[in-house]
């Protein structure tokens, strides 16, 4: 792996005479802006507090107005990447079934969003969704779409909030039908670190 690693970099390094020709920037300002780039920031300083260990409360709502389903569990989550990644396990359990869960969160520099996967057991696809931020992390909002097979319709829209609410808890929403006069949260998580 290591081998592969340095393989990559050097390759990058051999290909940058070419990639400055192309747009006018000398090999130093190609290096400076590759590394500013590349370089974990403020967002991912803010993302990285998530480390650690945290009990979950889920609240699921099957249709609007009914009352929530409401079950307990847990998530660790670890720094990966040189500080650029946080990688999530989560466990618990949904509908009186064993649920595990794996996502990643970072921030991409180059584009300016934040971005998140999710994958899990209860589901054999894999979710990918970019989010904003107008108040520097605290709340960033993701917008993609979901299938939904117990309805045959694919990419269904759905919106999920993301609440930082202090070092110790956060909370994640998750709203079907957005845009639609049907839009409702169906998902609420409250995640509590672990003392």
């Amino acid at each position: 792996m290591k081998k592969l690693l340095i393989f990559i970099a050097a390759a990058l390094l051999a290909l940058t005479p070419l990639y400055a020709q192309d747009n006018g920037m000398s090999e130093d300002e190609m290096m400076k802006k590759w590394m500013e780039i590349s370089s974990p920031g403020p967002q991912h300083e803010l993302l990285a507090k998530t480390a650690g260990e945290w009990n979950t409360e889920i609240k699921f709502w099957l249709e609007p107005g009914a009352d929530p389903m409401v079950s307990n569990g847990m998530q660790t989550c670890e720094v990966i990447n040189g500080g650029r990644v946080i990688n999530e396990i989560s466990h618990s359990e949904m509908m009186g079934m064993p649920f595990e869960g794996h996502g990643m969160t970072g921030y991409d520099n180059f584009r300016k969003k934040y971005w998140s996967t999710w994958t899990d057991n209860m589901a054999t696809s894999m979710m990918y969704m970019e989010g904003t931020s107008d108040d520097d992390g605290k709340t960033i909002t993701y917008n993609t779409t979901m299938d939904d097979p117990m309805i045959g319709e694919k990419d269904q829209p759905v919106k999920f909030v993301y609440r930082w609410v202090d070092d110790d808890k956060h909370i994640l929403e998750s709203w079907h039908d957005v845009g639609t006069p049907k839009e409702y949260k169906m998902m609420e998580i409250t995640y509590t670190r672990k003392q």
